[in-house]
């Protein structure tokens, strides 16, 4: 039997399932010959035992587990064809790779080892040149928490501990590095998981915070196991921080072990921190009674990450275990609010960030982050232009004691040199002219220089994907709430009480606030322009969807009207508070 010769709507018979399954599958298995060659032997014929039962055998082991998923779960007893098949492959290719993953791992482990599930998704991140990451600041201070390690103390319990500070000095939490307990018989891999974290304190750099990242961005986008895991690779870093594989004569071959321990390492301080975040009531630093415990009120602590099965590769010939290739991964609660819950507000992270050196450009790695967090927050408040303070920058950079004065300086603008020449920000330029009379000068540093402005601007295009990040939120807000009303309206004929009010009723001064400030808004044309930027919208569309000629819009704006008109003024106006919203 012909794959081709099997019409589009013919109801399959397990034969015929088996051909077209397999060749509808075979683009997302293509970089694995070894599987294709294993499934194109399997589906092209058939068992005595396949005949007789019309189903798979334990022996087809992954090929089988991939027939029965989708005849036991993507259409369970129904009759199947092609054309379903094509609509499932096109619409859950992602998830079906990354269901058969663990199987190909059992039934190839040798090779299977060195490929991770998450290839698709890395590779749109290095054609976009960048990934997205939470910019809320809780989740920005947890992150940063893990680049000082010199910061942990011995606390009371006998763990390592940190507190968490915000830029006010408000102390938002606690972080405390726990061995993990396992039980007494250990697995293989448990044992080489265990070596890794001995490393624990030392592994607490830039580079971790990079995963940090990554694995929340993956755990975002990603399909994950029914108990919520992510399969971690430690090709899915490498790749992004462009490390060079190892080769020889001409042929390149895999990556270095080293490397790859210096990733899991990281992987293993992650899933070794605890953190207790404030509730309610804060600390505040450089008070009195420092040491009182009863100023905190905070939650339990939870672990940051939990770790799930551990992928390790074993030498051909001796059988040893060389080291962890991939972990299951997942964020805990105390993360997960931050990427899919209440407190969810992505941005753009640019990819640059990866490739920096976590050791040689600390400095640009950080200030790369702190500059992404505050382009996500500029742009929603429309406050690009406002200036930052170098003594803000020079905080958020944390450069070595070591440097000082002159050196110091150097230091800061050269960063900000390269990062204007690697397109990580479009320009940067002090607004506030230097004496240079007073550099040199006793504690010039703090006392002047720390104090002046200066003018930041984002590259376009992290300017452009945040807002249709801002923009596809907003719409798809206003669509749930839409059919929440429309729903409950069909469901009992009166909108008694849809989402929205319950979020009016438990939210009466914030949205009373938002109310107040749409009230205040006044139609201007300066202010119809400054809508238009900040939507990235062309007043033709602008137009459009006002309810005006495009002609009457650019007049508008540019002063030209010799008479008002006050419908277009209402719609123009309801425009832009529909808009910001």
């Amino acid at each position: 039997m012909k794959y081709e010769d099997i019409p589009e709507h013919l109801i399959l018979n397990y034969e015929a399932l088996k051909i077209v399954l397999f060749e509808e599958v075979k683009p997302l298995f293509i970089d694995r010959p070894h599987v294709l060659s294993r499934w194109s032997s399997l589906a092209y014929q058939m068992t005595k035992e396949e005949i007789l039962k019309q189903k798979p055998t334990e022996e087809m082991r992954s090929f089988g587990v991939l027939i029965s998923l989708l005849t036991e779960a993507f259409f369970y007893q129904k009759p199947i064809t092609k054309e379903m098949i094509q609509d499932i492959v096109k619409s859950s290719g992602e998830t079906i790779k990354a269901f058969i993953a663990g199987h190909l791992y059992q039934e190839f482990p040798d090779v299977e080892i060195k490929y991770s599930v998450n290839d698709t998704r890395i590779d749109e991140a290095l054609e976009k040149d960048y990934i997205l990451s939470s910019t809320n600041m809780d989740f920005h201070l947890m992150r940063d928490m893990v680049t000082k390690k010199s910061e942990f103390k011995e606390g009371d319990a006998g763990y390592l501990a940190t507190e968490i500070i915000d830029n006010r000095g408000n102390v938002k939490g606690v972080a405390e590095l726990r061995p993990h307990e396992l039980q007494t018989e250990l697995t293989i891999e448990q044992q080489v998981w265990l070596e890794t974290l001995g490393e624990t304190l030392n592994s607490l750099d830039d580079l971790t915070a990079d995963l940090f990242d990554l694995i929340s961005y993956l755990w975002l986008t990603q399909p994950k196991s029914s108990d919520g895991y992510i399969e971690f690779h430690s090709n899915d870093a490498l790749r992004l921080r462009n490390i060079k594989k190892r080769s020889f004569a001409g042929k390149e071959f895999d990556y270095r072990e080293e490397d790859r321990f210096n990733i899991m390492r990281r992987v293993a301080a992650l899933s070794s921190i605890w953190v207790s975040l404030g509730d309610q009531t804060i600390k505040i630093v450089n008070t009195e009674g420092l040491q009182d415990n009863e100023l905190y009120k905070f939650k339990d602590f939870q672990k940051m990450f939990e770790i799930g099965k551990i992928r390790i590769a074993y030498d051909k010939n001796t059988g040893e275990a060389k080291g962890i290739y991939a972990v299951q991964v997942r964020p805990t609660s105390i993360l997960t609010p931050y990427l899919e819950g209440p407190k969810k507000t992505l941005g753009i992270l640019d990819l640059r960030v990866f490739k920096y050196n976590h050791s040689s450009q600390r400095a640009h790695k950080r200030l790369t982050r702190y500059l992404n967090l505050q382009w996500r927050i500029r742009t929603v408040r429309n406050t690009l232009g406002q200036p930052f303070k170098v003594g803000t920058l020079l905080k958020e950079m944390d450069f070595s004691s070591r440097y000082n004065g002159v050196t110091l300086r150097d230091k800061f603008e050269n960063t900000l040199d390269d990062l204007q020449a690697d397109g990580v920000i479009k320009k940067w330029i002090y607004i506030d002219d230097i004496d240079e009379e007073m550099v040199g000068k006793r504690n010039w540093v703090k006392q002047y220089w720390s104090k002046l402005n200066l003018q930041i601007l984002p590259a376009d295009f992290i300017l452009k994907e945040n807002k249709k990040i801002l923009s596809s939120q907003l719409t798809l807000n206003n669509k749930l709430i839409g059919e929440t009303i429309n729903q409950t309206a069909a469901d009992t004929e009166i909108v008694s009480k849809p989402v929205i009010l319950n979020y009016m009723e438990e939210n009466p001064k914030k949205v009373q606030a938002k109310i107040n400030s749409l009230e205040s808004i006044t139609l201007t044309p300066e202010k119809m322009k400054e809508t238009l930027d900040y939507l990235d919208m062309s007043i033709r569309q602008a137009a459009e969807e006002i309810g005006i000629a495009h002609t009457t819009l650019s007049r508008y704006i540019k002063r030209q009207n010799k008479r008002q008109n006050k419908k277009n003024d209402e719609k123009m106006l309801n425009w832009i508070k529909q808009k910001l919203s």
